[in-house]
């Protein structure tokens, strides 16, 4: 949600306040992902995905202009995969 204000921001300290935020919302996502294979391998897609293409897949995840709908995604991929584990 800070994205936008570390894009459009009144001023040079509310963006690198906000940018700040995106940096540390990105950087705990990363770990928590990077920490657990499933997840990583559930948003990067399945074993067919070459290692290549997870890496780009995943770089564009890290971006901050991405990052927002990236996780969004990500969330409702768990969502779903909870659902199909409930049944």
């Amino acid at each position: 949600m800070a994205y936008p204000t570390y894009k459009n921001g009144k001023n040079k300290k509310i963006r690198n306040d906000a940018e700040s935020e995106v940096d540390s919302s990105i950087h705990l996502a990363d770990m928590h992902i990077k920490n657990n294979w499933e997840v990583y391998e559930l948003y990067t897609g399945g074993p067919e995905v070459s290692n290549y293409g997870r890496a780009v897949i995943y770089e564009e995840f890290c971006r901050p202009n991405y990052f927002g709908g990236d996780l969004n995604k990500l969330l409702n991929l768990i969502q779903e995969k909870i659902k199909t584990l409930e049944d």
